[in-house]
């Protein structure tokens, strides 16, 4: 599966990358809404940062949608925790859901 991660802290979107490809995804992270709108149309699926809230996110999700992107949103990750733990436990979860539902 392509998973493109969009999160607003260049930080923690480098770790949660690193971590989902290390959970054997083919994932790309990025920082910005250009980005993001222009890498929609080639993953199958898009993770929200929890920082990517109100309009941002409407026009976001909506990009996504009209790409056939299932998206998912996950909840904060706080500095200290680790990356492969919330992959494992919030993101990839909420990924098989969404697998499943559409």
């Amino acid at each position: 599966m392509k998973v493109l991660l969009f999160g607003r802290n260049p930080a923690t979107v480098s770790r949660v990358t690193a971590a989902l490809s290390a959970a054997g995804l083919a994932a790309d992270g990025v920082a910005s809404e250009e980005a993001v709108l222009s890498r929609l149309g080639v993953v199958d699926a898009l993770v929200l940062g929890a920082g990517v809230v109100g309009s941002l996110r409407e026009r976001v999700t909506a990009a996504a949608l009209r790409h056939g992107v299932r998206w998912v949103q996950g909840p904060h990750i706080l500095p200290s925790r680790d990356a492969h733990e919330y992959v494992r436990t919030e993101i990839l979860p909420r990924l098989v859901v969404s697998d499943e539902s559409g």
